[in-house]
Order: structure tokens, then C-alpha cells, then sequence
């Protein structure tokens, strides 16, 4: 008698928003070193905030904060954080004693709500934090004047995001399997930066981190003799021309809201 298998059933296409960033915070990033691609991610950011933040004392707010893994890696004065995904923000708090050990002696908080609804701070953060997030927001436009209206004047404003170029020439296989979650809609560079111009802020810097890509002419841009041709030091000077040239699969955007 011929048996088949059961036919496994995605549950997560049938969940609302909430639920289905509960479900991923809780299978996938209830570690901090998930996997390599995000582990390098939160350290790229991470750097780009802490270049802000190590120059004075810093109150910082991180939009869309998931499971709190970038505030153990930061220097703040405060930190608070929000996340749409409550099962996200109770782990946040289970690993609160794990920051960074160049963090103040204050613990972080955090909070969960829906940034569309939450209400303006009573005092403006001096660096507002979004990492891979904005693309996901039902509103990006409102989120984006949120983001800026919650930063003093003259503060900064850190945003990272997936760099569509990039990410539509990764290859899919069973062993890379890329989640995208409910995303809104997929930003190219150029909106990006137009989303934050918008909203007010002059941008100071933006490149992209995190060469990749193996379809079309990142296959050969990427390619291993290639980068590997003339010895490690070329190797790395390569590596950080792709990304000043928008070919890495993240969008780093650091802006500052006008005194």
C-alpha cells in the first residue's frame, strides 16, 4: 500500500501581523548569534550607533526592536525600545541584564506597541534606531515623520534596510531561505533616502554593508577567484568599494534632524 506523507500546513500565512512576528521572534530569534547574516547585520549597526553615541551621553530609542539583541550590543545613557511583537519584548526583558558592558549601570526598557499608534514622547530621544524594520511598516511615510518627530533638534537618526538590488540577486536554495515576514513594501535605495528626506532630515551618510549576491552580474562581482585573486588586504578593499558602490545587501542611512 502506497503511503505519502501528510502535507505540512504554513500556519503563518494565515496569521495577523502580530502574531506572525510572535511566531518568528520566538523560532528564530530568541538566540542572539541566529545565524551569520544577521549576527554581522546588528554588528554593523551597532558600530554605526555607537560612533554616535559614544561621543556624548545619549538617550536612544529603537524602533522595531525584536528581541532587544542590538541594545546588548550598545553605548547609551537610556535606552528604550519598541517592538509590535510582545513575545519579542518579554525576551528582551528576560536577557535586559546582558547589554553591553560599556552601557550604563541603568537598564534598558522596553515596550510593546504598535509604532502607528504610539504616542510622541514627552521628551525627544537624541537618536532614534531602526534596524531592518522600515520596509515593514503599513504606513512608511507616517512612521518616517514619527521616527523624526521623536529626535530633538539636530539629534540623528540611524536606519538600516534590506537593499532590494541586492536581495533579488541571492539565490534561493533549501539552505538559504530567506524570510521576508509581512513586509509592506520593498523600498528601493533612492525611495529610501526620499522617505527620509521627507520627513525632514538631511542625510549625512549612506552606503551599504554586506556584500552579496550570485544571480546576474553580482555572480561575477562576487565571485570567490575573483576576490580572492590578489591576497586578503585587496580582498577588503574590494569588499568596501562594492558597498560604497550600493552592491551590499544592507542600506546604512545616518541622517540628522535640522536645529
Amino acid at each position: 500500500m502506497l503511503t505519502t506523507k501528510p502535507e505540512v500546513v504554513d500556519r503563518s500565512r494565515d496569521m495577523d501581523e502580530r502574531s506572525w512576528w510572535d511566531l518568528w521572534n520566538t523560532s528564530h530569534r530568541s538566540k542572539d548569534d541566529n545565524d551569520p547574516v544577521s549576527s554581522e547585520l546588528f554588528a554593523r549597526a551597532a558600530a554605526a550607533v555607537n560612533r554616535v553615541t559614544r561621543k556624548r551621553d545619549c538617550r536612544v530609542l529603537e524602533v522595531g526592536c525584536g528581541t532587544g539583541t542590538l541594545s546588548r550590543m550598545l553605548e547609551y545613557s537610556s535606552y528604550h525600545g519598541l517592538d509590535l511583537s510582545p513575545a519579542a519584548i518579554e525576551i528582551a526583558r528576560q536577557k535586559s541584564g546582558r547589554r553591553s558592558p560599556l552601557a550604563p549601570a541603568n537598564s534598558p526598557t522596553y515596550e510593546a506597541a504598535d509604532f502607528h499608534d504610539w504616542p510622541l514622547p514627552a521628551h525627544p530621544f537624541d537618536l532614534v534606531v531602526c534596524v531592518d524594520a522600515i520596509y515593514l511598516f503599513r504606513d512608511q511615510a507616517l512612521a518616517m515623520g514619527k521616527i523624526a518627530q521623536c529626535v530633538r533638534p539636530d539629534g540623528q537618526v540611524v536606519i538600516t534596510a534590506i537593499n532590494r538590488f541586492v536581495y533579488d540577486r541571492i539565490q534561493r536554495t533549501p539552505s538559504v531561505r530567506l524570510e521576508s515576514g509581512p513586509a509592506a513594501h520593498w523600498l528601493t535605495r533612492g525611495e529610501l533616502h526620499a522617505l527620509v528626506r521627507q520627513a525632514g532630515l538631511v542625510i549625512e551618510h549612506s552606503s551599504t554593508a554586506m556584500p552579496r549576491g550570485n544571480l546576474g552580474i553580482l555572480r561575477w562581482v562576487n565571485s570567490r577567484r575573483l576576490n580572492e585573486a590578489f591576497g586578503p588586504r585587496m580582498a577588503a578593499i574590494f569588499r568596501r568599494l562594492k558597498e560604497l558602490m550600493g552592491l551590499g545587501q544592507y542600506s546604512i542611512v545616518i541622517a540628522r534632524k535640522k536645529g
